[in-house]
């Protein structure tokens, strides 16, 4: 059975790991009773107010650019500075919060330009009808 450290048990609360790393710690959770009260007393304990500044950075998330930002980067209007940054933290970090912002928001693109066209073909044949 897999042991894990305080700190990869809370990471993988924050969802800070891989998937697969992440699926290794729940298979283990649920067959561990004991690892499962380890990982509510740590997080009983983690929520008493008593922060670090590291802590506050993660669980809040400070790094993570606004979703207007990744807006901007997926259109490439951003210079090529704030570009690496932000593919070192969806590439190299592995922040999976702001991958599901990027793939949300180009679902969202791809709607948006559907929608145009559609719009588009009504309105110049409505002159025909």
């Amino acid at each position: 059975m897999a042991q894990f450290t305080d700190d990869e048990l809370l990471a993988y609360v924050d969802e800070r790991f891989s998937t697969d790393f992440c699926a290794v710690v729940e298979h283990s959770l649920r067959r561990n009773s004991s690892l499962c009260e380890r990982l509510a007393t740590l997080l009983s304990l983690r929520d008493h107010g008593d922060f670090s500044v590291g802590e506050l950075w993660r669980q809040y998330r400070l790094s993570c650019p606004p979703r207007a930002v990744w807006a901007a980067y997926i259109e490439k209007r951003l210079g090529d500075g704030l570009s690496q940054y932000l593919q070192f933290h969806v590439e190299t970090i592995g922040c999976r919060v702001c991958s599901a912002n990027i793939d949300d928001l180009k679902r969202q693109d791809t709607s948006t330009e559907a929608e145009r066209r559609t719009r588009k073909f009504f309105q110049s044949s409505a002159g025909n009808l």
